[in-house]
């Protein structure tokens, strides 16, 4: 007996599906826990439905997303800009976890095409929809194919033995389990499915302000007005170049990736909520949401500049607008203390390399973000040891539940906001430790 003359309903197929089960499909998944918080792979999700679906485009190309649904200028380079390619990926792990779980019924499967970014629709127990017009390989890509073939066996058996090591290592350097002060701090950033952000410094940012010999802001950097200096008068057409090869390349700090490490490794925010994105592939409007933790100089870091106005310090690394406040041959590193609190300084400033080592200073600030609906933790240092230290106070038990102590008790559960300001020693570069000089609720 076929299904129908049972009465029970044949499976949809995507030929079969109408433009409101399709629309209906994709208001599903965006009101899922799995991108309800996440404004900007929603954004694209909706892009790469409508370009399809309702205007017939046939591919979807990585540029053309960068431009309209992360603002991105027309001229662009996608080689080097990779946040489409991020927020795809991400979209797409997304996608598949839904399908497995609060979207397990459903009869029909939505993808996110690799490439093209065009959206595919299947059955549940169908292939992808095949692009149209598929033509056979050539007989030069059937030849690759065919090494791919021969190779692919040894990828996987060297794949296998590399990740035997990988797991025999991480299972020799499992960190301990976090205290409970930690886990309460940590708590804050991965309630309630929001959506978290480590977002590391832009190192050729904070170079080319050091061969230009000036600051270069926040709106210039957005825009990058910065590119004017690549073609200014009397600049060697070679140094140009080297500017212009450093900014298409997105260098970080190791200090900013050892941080990264010990927040994951302690398993502090929720993975599937979490994304560790370069500086140049933030914005603006991502910080009206969630949660973020940047991770670096302000020099590295411009989005810190968003907060910075209503912070009591403000540090100065010894090249930001130092000539204007010391002398530019001076290579210490001091912090503007603007609301100093009884018995504080207006300006803390290190001491020349002695005996003990070298002086430098950290800032740890939680305060909320632009929309008030999460937080934003700014983890800032003088230098690679000073940002260390930063992130070693808040994934470690006894130095966060010091901190924590030394606050008023907190009004809400979230994260307490407060600005704390380290003063660290350093030899040659490793970190000899550090101590809280001064903490001021918010």
């Amino acid at each position: 007996m076929r299904e129908h003359d049972a009465g029970v309903e044949p499976m949809a197929t995507p030929h079969s599906v109408s433009a409101d089960e399709r629309w209906a499909l994709v208001a599903r998944l965006c009101s899922s826990p799995h991108l309800h918080r996440s404004t900007r792979l929603k954004e694209l999700l909706h892009y790469v439905c409508r370009r399809s679906w309702n205007e017939g485009a046939d591919e979807i190309r990585e540029h053309e997303i960068g431009v309209a649904v992360f603002q991105r200028p027309h001229d662009y380079d996608s080689a080097q800009d990779t946040i489409v390619r991020v927020q795809a990926s991400q979209l797409r792990k997304r996608l598949e976890r839904y399908f497995a779980e609060d979207g397990r019924g459903e009869q029909i499967v939505l993808e996110l095409s690799k490439g093209t970014y065009a959206p595919l629709l299947r059955g549940r127990e169908e292939t992808p929809d095949v692009a149209p017009h598929a033509q056979p390989a050539p007989p030069i890509e059937q030849h690759w194919r065919g090494l791919v073939w021969v190779l692919g066996p040894a990828c996987l058996i060297l794949s296998a033995a590399c990740g035997w090591l990988l797991y025999r290592q991480s299972a020799a350097l499992t960190p301990p389990a976090a205290g409970p002060s930690v886990r309460q701090f940590w708590s804050a950033f991965a309630a309630n499915g929001a959506e978290s952000y480590l977002v590391v410094a832009d190192s050729s940012y904070a170079a080319l302000q050091d061969a230009v010999e000036r600051s270069i802001g926040i709106d210039e950097y957005v825009r990058r007005g910065y590119e004017a200096e690549f073609e200014r008068d009397g600049l060697p057409p070679k140094y140009g170049d080297l500017l212009r090869y450093l900014m298409a390349r997105r260098y970080t700090s190791l200090a900013d990736v050892m941080v990264v490490r010990r927040i994951t490794e302690a398993r502090l925010l929720n993975p599937e909520r979490t994304s560790v994105v370069h500086t140049r592939d933030h914005n603006i409007r991502a910080f009206q949401s969630g949660n973020h933790i940047l991770i670096g100089s302000q020099r590295a870091i411009p989005w810190v500049n968003l907060f910075d106005r209503n912070m009591d310090f403000h540090l100065y690394d010894g090249k930001e607008d130092f000539h204007l406040k010391h002398d530019a041959r001076d290579s210490r590193v001091w912090v503007e203390n603007r609301r100093p609190r009884q018995g504080e300084p207006p300006r803390y400033i290190s001491r020349s390399r002695g005996s003990e080592g070298t002086e430098g200073y950290a800032l740890l600030a939680c305060l909320p973000n632009l929309g008030r609906t999460g937080n934003v933790l700014i983890l800032a240092g003088s230098d690679m040891t000073s940002t260390e230290a930063a992130g070693s106070l808040l994934t470690t038990e006894s130095f966060l539940a010091d901190l924590l102590q030394r606050l008023p008790a907190a009004k809400t559960s979230g994260a307490p906001h407060f600005e704390a300001l380290l003063r660290t020693t350093r030899v040659e570069s490793s970190n000899r430790g550090f101590e809280i000089v001064a903490l001021h609720p918010h």
